[in-house]
């Protein structure tokens, strides 16, 4: 089984919002991968960098940090299938790829617009 949330037992103590920047950048990292499966260039979205995070709400970094979550386990379960699909022979469908992609792409820009507000 794949997950991309980071194993906090083993690490130093982490700054407030570390482990939502290893979510940011596994997903990151789950678009490249179906980018190349589906053969194409990656448009290259830019890092999430929360900004100001201190200054946020409790409210706001909880809502941003339950976001990255979900998008995690979405881009982990979407990579899981087509490990599946591979392992069976099979080749995904270019446009299930590229769906794949489409959402990751936006959860990306979603999540930068949850830890920039």
């Amino acid at each position: 089984m794949i997950h991309f949330l980071p194993d906090t037992a083993h690490a130093e103590k982490l700054r407030p919002y570390d482990e939502a920047i290893t979510r940011l950048a596994s997903i990151r990292t789950a678009l490249t991968i179906v980018e190349l499966a589906a053969g194409v260039t990656s448009e290259g979205v830019a890092p999430v960098v929360p900004t100001a995070w201190a200054q946020k709400s409790a409210a706001k970094r909880r809502r941003a940090d339950q976001r990255s979550v979900e998008s995690a386990q979405a881009a982990a379960a979407g990579l899981e299938i087509l490990a599946e699909q591979r392992a069976a022979g099979l080749e995904p469908h270019p446009k299930s790829l590229a769906r794949l992609a489409d959402t990751l792409r936006s959860e990306l820009l979603e999540l930068d617009r949850l830890f920039s507000l």
